[in-house]
């Protein structure tokens, strides 16, 4: 008899990794419990729980979680494997890839929004480079490039 497969459960309170406020981190992160983000962060981070941005954090890297909430700055793109949640006071430049996403009033946010898994975005854009088709613009990352920015705009539309 086949089992119903459980979803994985994250725990965004619980916290394993601490980047606190006036520490400054420019490389990759790794972890795989909760990552919480309340200084700078520079590169890519990536957590196999949930990953979180508060308030007076800032980030110029790509995150890629289970879960990811974002209250504070991200210039990056954004992968969440199960969901993703920008709250009010959250600004994200950068394209999102989750297949369950809350985004609130009030946020600011530039860039694309695709609500599939990242697996399922990556394999639609290699099917779509395999057979030629053009890609739309701008062109999101894989999460395996995702430590190289692009330039951002200097001024994100308000919605």
């Amino acid at each position: 008899m086949l089992e119903a497969r459980k979803p994985k459960q994250y725990n965004e309170t619980k916290v394993t990794s601490i980047v606190g406020p006036g520490t400054k981190i420019r490389g990759e992160v790794t972890s795989e419990g909760t990552i919480r983000i309340e200084g700078y962060v520079e590169g890519q981070v990536q957590s196999a729980d949930t990953i979180v941005v508060q308030e007076n954090g800032k980030v110029k890297a790509d995150l890629i979680g289970g879960q990811v909430i974002v209250s504070g700055e991200v210039h990056g793109n954004v992968f969440a494997h199960d969901r993703l949640e920008i709250t009010s006071s959250a600004r994200v430049v950068g394209d999102i890839t989750s297949p369950r996403i809350s985004i609130a009033e009030g946020v600011v946010f530039e860039g694309k929004c695709t609500m599939k898994s990242p697996a399922q975005a990556l394999k639609q854009q290699q099917e779509n480079k395999a057979s030629g088709k053009p890609q739309q613009q701008p062109q999101q990352q894989a999460p395996q490039q995702a430590a190289k920015q692009a330039e951002l705009p200097n001024e994100p539309k308000k919605i």
